[in-house]
């Protein structure tokens, strides 16, 4: 299970936060050659952001690349100087559609075939930031096999939608709900937007809250002073993983003597219930909080 609770966004025009990255506890970084770098230092972004990546090969944290859009003449550029650096993959913004991705796939298997790696090799991001984008957002997940996430991208989204964003972001929650059905549904993980106020820590985490009751796995952000609260609420408590192993040890149980339910204080252990119990356990092990091998045989009564 990669962990990518917090994904920082780092100006790729920026050499001295280039150079902090890899002394950032996020677990994956977003080097942005789009919103951040005026358009009279493209040129400079994509070569600092070619010679950082390819400088820090011992790398601890995935290194994604936030491009220009496709309809933008940048786009050919950035993809074409940062990826014989080998990123991760390309954030894509304003995947409006699906052919948008398909049009990247095609571009990211061309200059692999070019580099000689493995086709598949880069993974994408796409980011869904408009009215569009958020109608059309369960194909755009299931566009290609690259992808690892899917992106909600909130600043550009209230634009498109010629509305104010509020720190309660009661005008998201349909546009959020969508992101997180097609990403759940393609099998993929669902990255909330970016929360623009870095000194109001209490409504971070509220948000953050929220955004993970609604079924997001981790948030894009832009200070680093913003990943510890981020962090905190994306780990499963003690008493998760305590009532989480109970689950399991109950269904072990419930498998031993033939059955595939139990009652476990009262409550009702069925599959539904394993499934998520099996969740917390796997974010545990991968926050390094408990040691477990989970069992496909006890999980799903398979052998």
């Amino acid at each position: 299970m990669i962990l990518r609770r917090s994904l920082l966004y780092v100006p790729g025009n920026m050499p001295g936060m280039l150079q902090n990255i890899p002394v950032f506890e996020a677990d994956g970084v977003m080097i942005d050659l789009e919103d951040a770098v005026p358009l009279a230092e493209k040129d400079s972004a994509r070569l600092l952001t070619r010679n950082f990546l390819a400088s820090y090969k011992e790398r601890t944290k995935e290194m994604f690349v936030r491009i220009n859009g496709l309809d933008t003449p940048y786009a050919a550029d950035d993809l074409r100087e940062v990826l014989p650096a080998l990123p991760t993959g390309i954030r894509l913004p304003k995947a409006d559609h699906p052919d948008t991705v398909e049009r990247l796939d095609t571009l990211l298997t061309e200059q692999e075939e070019k580099l000689g790696l493995d086709i598949g090799h880069f993974k994408i991001i796409p980011s869904i930031e408009s009215a569009r984008g958020v109608l059309n957002c369960v194909e755009t997940a299931k566009a290609s096999k690259r992808l690892v996430a899917l992106a909600f991208g909130a600043e550009d989204y209230t634009a498109s939608m010629e509305i104010d964003r509020t720190k309660t972001g009661e005008e998201l929650f349909s546009a959020r709900t969508q992101v997180v059905w097609a990403a759940k549904a393609a099998g993929i993980q669902a990255i909330d937007s970016i929360f623009s106020d870095v000194n109001d820590m209490e409504a971070l985490r509220a948000e953050t809250l929220l955004i993970k009751r609604l079924g997001f796995t981790g948030k894009s952000l832009v200070n680093p002073r913003q990943i510890e609260v981020i962090h905190e609420v994306f780990r499963p408590t003690a008493e998760e993983i305590r009532h989480a192993l109970e689950v399991m040890d109950a269904i072990k149980r419930a498998r031993e003597m033939g059955t595939g339910v139990i009652s476990l204080k009262g409550k009702m252990v069925d599959a539904p219930v394993v499934t998520r119990a099996a969740r917390t356990i796997r974010e545990g092990v991968a926050f390094g909080m408990l040691e477990f091998d989970l069992s496909d045989e006890v999980i799903h009564g398979e052998k």
